[in-house]
């Protein structure tokens, strides 16, 4: 192996731990292993991470970050949340993980966007309705959503790395 292969593995490998991580603090994970991988890929001329298999990434990646864009917005309406508290969803969801990240070593960004999303689906449906069962409801269901979403994000990156390694390991 040259140095500029070496180094495109270290730095997969690097991302890797990155996206794991940053998909526990709520950030896309997903697009940063699927660039390492893809970088990979092009310099190895793509005989030990192919095409298919970056499609198959992106898929993934696709699929998971759709899926945490929806699932508290979901989560909010399933339970009876207005459109206006599926935008208090997204907004609070942003806004918590924002302002919970310097906590707990950064994982409280992973607090802040489920308190977040729960504060603001109650709060637009307690003002709209002023009613707190309902209110609570809602809230309950974006949390719910959110909570589905990055576990489901997890396990997409999990499978991500996973299928690189495969890979990986194939062409040793």
């Amino acid at each position: 192996m040259d140095v500029l292969t070496i180094l495109a593995l270290v730095i997969l490998i690097l991302a890797m731990g990155g996206g794991l991580v940053a998909v526990v603090l709520g950030l896309p994970g997903t697009w940063m292993i699927l660039g390492a991988s893809a970088l990979y890929g092009w310099l190895t001329d793509f005989t030990v991470i192919t095409i298919q298999l970056l499609f198959g990434l992106f898929l993934l990646a696709a699929v998971a970050e759709a899926l945490d864009f929806v699932a508290g917005l979901w989560g909010a309406r399933r339970y009876g949340g207005s459109r206006k508290a599926m935008a208090g969803t997204l907004i609070g969801g942003l806004l918590g993980a924002i302002a919970l990240t310097p906590m707990l070593f950064g994982f409280g960004s992973i607090l802040g966007a489920f308190f977040g999303a729960f504060v603001g689906a109650f709060g637009i449906t307690y003002l709209e309705q002023r009613k707190m069962e309902e209110a609570v409801r809602v809230g309950w269901g974006a949390l719910v959503g959110r909570v589905f979403a990055i576990v489901f994000k997890g396990g997409a990156v999990v499978t991500m790395i996973g299928l690189d390694i495969w890979a990986l390991m194939g062409a040793a």
